[in-house]
Formats: structure tokens, sequence, C-alpha cells
């Protein structure tokens, strides 16, 4: 959105989690990123003087976007005006649509995690069963054919420009590729090409660059989709 701002980038993945130190906890106590400290204005009629500060915290990327918009007024907005009734629709409902998947694939990761070992140093040592991984990664590959679609008839998400509901998804594909997923189905077939073409050209982007927390270059230490 092109405003200035100091970026603070933070372990996340790490066995010591650098946002649950106590610094990272004083703005957010869940312990989760992102987590956008703005200082507040002074003004006559306001109650805030410029010492300050107000924290907005969120895990969808949805509310520290609209949070610019609406306070900042940017150039470039992530949803449509109010007038572009059919696209903001769209943008909105793509936001919503997104927990489809992340409710999938986050039962296959609580799955995988749950199946460890006590006291066990190896992230991949899971003993779930490689059947229920299957069908939960089964579960996943099904839910990425709606999103297939949506790729192959616009640019982005939701439209051509860069809406915000890319700022929601992509999010959730990128950490599903940290995580292990590759652009294969369960056997080798190479599926999906839109939506890879659709992801190489948001992670060229100096936005999707800039955001991944510190470390994220290297591939995460469980394979959650290894059948």
């Amino acid at each position: 959105q092109n405003i200035q701002f100091e970026p603070v980038r933070r372990m996340v993945m790490s066995v010591l989690k650098e946002i649950r130190i106590s610094d990272s906890l004083a703005l957010n106590h869940r312990g989760k990123t992102p987590v956008f400290v703005d200082v507040l204005p002074s003004a006559s009629d306001s109650p805030y003087t410029t010492a300050e500060t107000f924290n907005t915290n969120e895990s969808l990327v949805i509310v520290i976007p609209m949070y610019v918009e609406t306070y900042y007024s940017p150039g470039k907005l992530l949803l449509p005006s109010l007038h572009l009734r059919a696209a903001r629709v769209l943008v909105l409902a793509r936001i919503q649509e997104t927990e489809n998947l992340h409710h999938t694939y986050d039962a296959l990761e609580d799955a995988h995690f749950d199946a460890l070992p006590h006291q066990k140093n190896n992230p991949n040592a899971s003993r779930l069963r490689n059947q229920d991984r299957r069908s939960l990664v089964n579960a996943v590959h099904d839910e990425l054919d709606f999103w297939e679609v949506y790729a192959s008839t616009t640019r982005y998400i939701a439209g051509d420009m860069f809406p915000l509901a890319n700022c929601t998804f992509f999010s959730l594909l990128g950490y599903m590729v940290h995580r292990g997923f590759t652009w294969n189905r369960l056997g080798g077939k190479r599926t999906w090409p839109h939506l890879q073409a659709y992801y190489l050209r948001v992670h060229e982007r100096e936005c999707a660059k800039r955001a991944p927390p510190q470390g994220w270059d290297a591939p995460g230490g469980a394979n959650i989709f290894r059948t």
C-alpha cells in the first residue's frame, strides 16, 4: 500500500519463538503475528497524545490493510470502492472462502502434530497412519481445485488487480508450501498450473518478499504433506 513503516521481523517457526518473549507478548498476548503498531495522532478533539500507540493484531491479514486504507488513504486500494459493488462483494466473498482452505489444512497439520511421540525432537516422526494422512491431503487438494478455477479466470484471486483477498489466500498458500506442499497430486500428477503461476506471480512482488518472518526462506522442519 506504499506507506512508510518500520518492519520488525521475528522468528516464528524456531524452537525458541521470538514472538513468545515478553516484549512480543506485550504487543499481542496470543504470541501471534502480524502486529501493526501505530502512533495515535494528537488533535484538539482527541483524548490521545502522540506518545500513545495503538496495536492491531490479527491472523488473516485483513484488518491491518483495512486500517491502513481507512486512516492513511494510500494511493492503491486493496478493497474496491463502494460503488464497485460486484467487485467489492467478490473480494469479501473470497476472503471468507479462504477459511475453507484454512480449516481443511489445519485438520491435516493438527493430525500430524497430535500423532508425534511425546518428547520427540524430530517433527517428521509423526505416527499418523499413512491412509489417514492421504485422506487429509486429498481433502486439501480437493479444496485447491476450486482455487485453480479462480486463478484461471483472473490474474489474481478475485480480480486482475491485487485485491485484499490475496493477502489472506496467499499467506495461507505460502505457509502450506513452507510445510511441504508441492504442485503434484498424490501419485505424482502435476496439477493446478494456474494456481502455481499465481503463486509465483505474487511471490515476486516486493510486499511478498518483505512479509514472511525471519528464517522463512528455508523449508519448514516438518513436512506435513509427506506420505
